[in-house]
């Protein structure tokens, strides 16, 4: 079975326009980095005064102060790739699912959509060092007496000094109790809040994070993001230029790409088509498959643009 023929049983991926999982795109600015090419960030917040002092009346006199550049780190990429997955010719022949590898391949395409958004999400509830300059992002803690209306508006106290145009990632548990608010405090309210419609009026965006996606061999699945967490950013910052995440992917040019034998689709990732005979332990075997391999990168650079909670104690 030829590649052509190949390519096209096993079909397009999903979402082809889009470059990188939609929720990934609201909070982080995209980059590509060509095949070699090295990528830093700064490993310290610059965090001197804005000063600005009265001319001296008596001499002009400027005073003068010496400042030193900051220090970068440069990043690693993660290489990632999807299981060798492969159907027997004769099984496909005498089945009705002629579409079974076109299955997998969009499998491949969401999972590693899933993956990256995961990876992004568990650096910022970990305030994982080594993707951050020096500084966490703000925790906002959940009080006794707070339910998710003052626990949001918390989050959004402790970022707007540094921005705004907002979204919020939420977990299911958190989304259902933003969907419920009004109708769960029917009986307390005292004054109107109608939380969803609250929360677009301080441009809010709220973002329900959903799904899991597998890391192991096993294939056992973990969520994306925990049902009870939230992420506020804060995309339009007033202390440093773009949103406060900064996603890359490596290229696959088009000479590596014709070296390997795989096809590069929109998101930058590599894609192969497996012809028969698939070797599978050492035998060659009737069948045909897809592999899929991305190498991406990702920073928090403003992680006073970002606030976490935990909101488990009240959702």
């Amino acid at each position: 079975m030829s590649e052509l023929n190949i390519a096209k049983l096993i079909g397009a991926p999903v979402r082809t326009q889009l470059p990188v999982a939609v929720e990934l795109a609201e909070i982080a600015d995209v980059f590509y980095a060509e095949p070699g090419e090295h990528v830093w960030r700064y490993s310290t917040i610059d965090s001197t005064a804005d000063v600005v002092l009265a001319v001296s009346s008596a001499d002009g006199a400027i005073t003068v102060v010496k400042r030193t550049p900051m220090d970068d780190v440069e990043l690693t990429f993660t290489d990632l790739n999807s299981k060798l997955e492969y159907v027997l010719a004769h099984q496909v022949i005498n089945s009705p699912d002629l579409q079974a590898l076109a299955a997998r391949k969009a499998s491949i395409t969401r999972g590693m959509d899933k993956r990256e958004l995961q990876l992004i999400i568990a650096a910022i509830l970990a305030n994982t060092a080594g993707y951050l300059p020096g500084a966490n992002c703000t925790e906002y803690t959940v009080a006794s007496n707070d339910d998710p209306y003052d626990a949001i508006m918390g989050m959004k106290q402790a970022v707007e000094d540094y921005g705004d145009d907002f979204v919020l990632l939420v977990g299911s548990t958190v989304k259902n109790r933003i969907d419920t608010y009004d109708k769960d405090k029917a009986e307390s309210l005292n004054y109107n809040v109608t939380l969803n419609a609250k929360l677009r009026e301080l441009g809010i965006k709220v973002l329900k994070v959903y799904g899991s996606v597998s890391s192991a061999s096993n294939e056992a699945e973990t969520v994306v993001m925990t049902a009870t967490s939230a992420i506020l950013v804060a995309r339009n910052s007033r202390i440093a230029d773009g949103k406060p995440i900064k996603f890359v992917r490596r290229k696959i040019s088009p000479d590596i790409a014709a070296a390997m034998g795989c096809e590069t689709d929109t998101y930058g990732r590599g894609m192969w088509a497996i012809n028969t005979p698939v070797n599978v332990s050492g035998t060659n075997t009737l069948g045909y498959g897809v592999y899929g391999f991305e190498s991406v990168i990702f920073c928090i650079t403003n992680p006073k643009a970002i606030c976490l909670c935990d909101m488990s104690s009240i959702c």
